[in-house]
């Protein structure tokens, strides 16, 4: 395992401005906010950045503008995923030359692709760019689940570093470290993060890592140091934190918490509606609870 390859990222969210647009200017002052609360690195245009309702030219403009305050200081995924071959394989070539550590992709969805289609789309994704390829399992979303006998016959190419995993299949996970215990496996889904860990992973990538970051370091180096009970207490204040947001929709909780941190990061995309006026008193109070007294 490449040790550069692991600890907690956040899974960036996208900022936009009054007409819609996306802010450059408070993607990256959000970048310098993450860096001052210890994050390992940044998961770039992924879902949590609404990456499917970014066009190409945004999703370049957002990869560049967090490689540019970042500079050089943390590791940089670039989400490159997307339905359409042509698209991955662009989206890929920029990032090498914008300067990402890594790409990584989720599965071409809605149509029901076989996995000879899946591997072929990642084969031609890593031909298009010689950067270290992340797999993004996902399969609620995407439709599609990555098995261990796909990812040995991906592995194959060389260039396969590491799986980022969101699902709680953890005995596939097991499975896959046990297989292949040079990869970096990121767990994705943050209310499992422990879990994740126990079953193998080298770290995670979350949305609530936007606010949450030194809940989910607490998780992480209490399991390495062989403190359960610490692990298991700030993994129970991140659960907390999920059960509420997650009424609302976590995505707009977070970004009206970033928000309260003085990061504008305005409405999502339709056709995602607002966030309701009456979460509001939910969110002061875990911001004040867990974001502000971590």
């Amino acid at each position: 395992m490449n040790k550069k390859f692991k600890g907690i990222y956040a899974a960036l969210l996208t900022p936009f401005d009054q007409y819609g647009q996306v802010n450059v200017k408070e993607m990256k002052k959000l970048v310098r906010y993450l860096i001052g609360k210890g994050i390992d690195g940044f998961y770039v245009a992924g879902s949590s950045g609404e990456t499917f309702l970014l066009s190409l030219e945004e999703r370049k403009r957002v990869l560049e503008a967090v490689l540019e305050e970042n500079n050089g200081e943390k590791t940089v995924f670039a989400h490159v995923g997307h339905i359409s071959t042509e698209f991955a394989r662009e989206c890929a070539v920029h990032a090498r030359q914008a300067g990402a550590d890594a790409v990584s992709a989720i599965s071409p969805f809605y149509y029901k692709f076989t996995a000879d289609e899946v591997k072929q789309y990642y084969f031609d994704i890593m031909d298009s760019s010689d950067l270290p390829m992340f797999i993004y399992n996902f399969p609620s979303q995407s439709g599609f689940s990555l098995t261990t006998d796909l990812l040995d016959e991906l592995c194959a190419n060389g260039r396969v570093a590491g799986v980022k995993f969101t699902s709680n299949e953890f005995f596939q996970m097991e499975r896959m470290k046990a297989g292949h215990p040079e990869l970096t496996l990121f767990n994705g889904f943050d209310q499992m993060f422990l879990s994740g860990l126990a079953a193998g992973a080298d770290g995670g990538i979350g949305s609530t890592y936007n606010i949450l970051a030194p809940v989910i370091r607490k998780i992480y180096t209490g399991f390495l140091s062989g403190d359960m009970e610490t692990a298991r207490e700030n993994q129970a204040r991140v659960n907390e934190v999920i059960s509420v947001t997650r009424k609302y929709g976590t995505l707009k909780c977070i970004k009206a918490i970033l928000q309260m941190e003085g990061i504008e990061m305005g409405e999502m995309r339709r056709p995602f509606l607002p966030l309701p006026q009456e979460a509001m008193d939910s969110m002061h109070r875990i911001c004040e609870e867990f974001v502000r007294q971590p």
